[in-house]
């Protein structure tokens, strides 16, 4: 095969793998994840859901409940990512995420989420004592 015969291969080959990767026909309102799955049990941890569909569709409202506690939902980033501010919850508590899509339907995270104690304490002057045995 000469040079000119095979950089045109080459070419369209990258097109059609190119038009291929950025085709998304995934067409499904769907959640695949959060982002922490833990947060203070006092409530304002921000968190990231992402998924798929949140508004390609056209405008959506959502609301999104860990356990029996709403959220807050504080905006949209894209088609796929979400950012919720968690309620707070009982400390080491697991709870399913349910999120509530109007017009879409409902989506279940299972055991998605973690209510964690906030580390308050922080490291103290007491620390810098290089004089204490370990």
């Amino acid at each position: 095969m000469c040079r000119a015969h095979l950089a045109a291969v080459t070419v369209a080959l990258a097109f059609v793998v190119g038009a291929t990767a950025c085709d998304n026909t995934d067409t499904k309102l769907k959640v695949t994840r959060l982002d922490p799955i833990k947060g203070d049990a006092q409530g304002g941890t921000f968190v990231h859901i992402y998924g798929n569909r949140f508004i390609a569709d056209g405008a959506r409202n959502a609301k999104v409940y860990f356990g029996s506690r709403q959220g807050t939902v504080s905006r949209f980033l894209n088609d796929g990512d979400m950012i919720v501010e968690a309620p707070g919850g009982k400390s080491n508590e697991v709870v399913d995420v349910l999120v509530m899509f109007e017009p879409g339907g409902e989506i279940k995270l299972q055991k998605a989420f973690t209510f964690v104690d906030k580390n308050s304490s922080g490291p103290s002057v007491n620390d810098l004592d290089t004089s204490k045995q370990k």
